[in-house]
């Protein structure tokens, strides 16, 4: 499985402090931190179905997640005509999310195979047949680099994950760990469907268990976050993927601390636009978004960045 690599200390250092800040008492009203639980929660729903070829909007996606009551002989107007899966997987994503964060906020829980498989039971009930058991018959991945293991193999393998995620006996960071189990989770696929799901919210346990605000992996991203996972498979080369969740989580805790209005030099920009007051193109300002060394998220296919955290790296580089 996983051949461990170390989070730049760079990006490692910019997102402890941005986590330190974010955990200092009195940063964020109550009010304001429910907002962006609720904003949260929708956009991870919305982006995991997506990835996985869901029809839903995200606004149907929201809709869906405000708690009405979903069921094949009783489905909202609005979502007539749309596949009965989806709208049951987005339904069921909610409870799942509960359950997660449940698990997560108990530090000294070990987390079980039945947890795993009550997990998955709880997404894809009424989606598919099998929901909360094993698989039992061997598989392919399309487009995938790996084969996952035989189907009588599935039981220890899931042991020696969870005992990586309960134990971290390589005493992995937060964020390498939350990584590694992600694709060792990918490449296990003990379940018939539902495996590309598991793993982002397998991520997102260990990421609560330890401070961190639910990351998203967002759809648009589907081809890097492909690449990333597939040059794993062929080469070996943890640190693509890595550095693809980092930036995930980075995005994540931007999105807490960003002020409701922001000052002119807080103000996030296209990249296009900050290029213009550097001696970069904003095809090499969007090289460097992508490697992590300026501070940056991404709107849609948008890189963004502020005034000051360009004139901070200008500085840093003597320009």
């Amino acid at each position: 499985m996983t051949q461990y690599a170390e989070l730049p200390s760079h990006i490692q250092k910019r997102i402890t402090e941005k986590k330190q800040k974010l955990g200092s008492k009195g940063h964020l009203t109550p009010r304001r931190i429910k907002e962006i639980d609720e904003r949260m929660r929708v956009d991870f729903v919305y982006n995991s179905n997506k990835i996985e070829g869901s029809t839903l909007s995200r606004g149907e996606t929201e809709l869906i997640l405000r708690g009405i009551t979903i069921g094949k002989k009783n489905i909202p107007d609005a979502l007539r005509g749309k596949d009965l899966g989806d709208i049951l997987v987005a339904h069921n994503h909610s409870s799942a999310i509960d359950l997660i964060k449940k698990i997560a906020f108990d530090r000294v829980y070990k987390v079980t195979e039945s947890d795993i498989k009550k997990i998955h039971g709880i997404i894809m009930k009424g989606v598919i047949a099998s929901a909360g058991q094993y698989r039992n018959y061997d598989i392919s991945v399309k487009g995938a680099g790996f084969t996952p293991p035989p189907f009588y193999d599935i039981s220890k393998h899931m042991r020696d994950l969870l005992h990586a995620l309960n134990s971290n006996p390589d005493e992995l960071r937060s964020i390498e760990l939350a990584a590694q189990i992600h694709y060792d989770f990918a490449w296990v696929h003990p379940f018939e469907d539902g495996n590309g799901r598991m793993s982002r919210l397998l991520l997102n346990l260990i990421l609560v268990r330890n401070g961190y605000p639910f990351a998203v992996i967002k759809s648009v991203d589907k081809p890097q976050y492909l690449r990333a996972l597939r040059e794993m498979d062929i080469s070996g080369n943890f640190k693509p993927f890595l550095i693809y969740v980092s930036r995930c989580v980075e995005q994540t805790l931007d999105l807490y601390l960003a002020p409701k209005k922001p000052s002119k030099k807080e103000e996030f920009l296209p990249l296009a636009k900050l290029a213009g007051g550097t001696p970069y193109s904003a095809e090499y300002l969007s090289l460097l978004a992508r490697k992590g060394r300026i501070d940056a998220i991404k709107e849609g296919k948008t890189w963004k960045s502020t005034k000051k955290i360009i004139s901070t790296y200008l500085k840093e580089q003597g320009k």
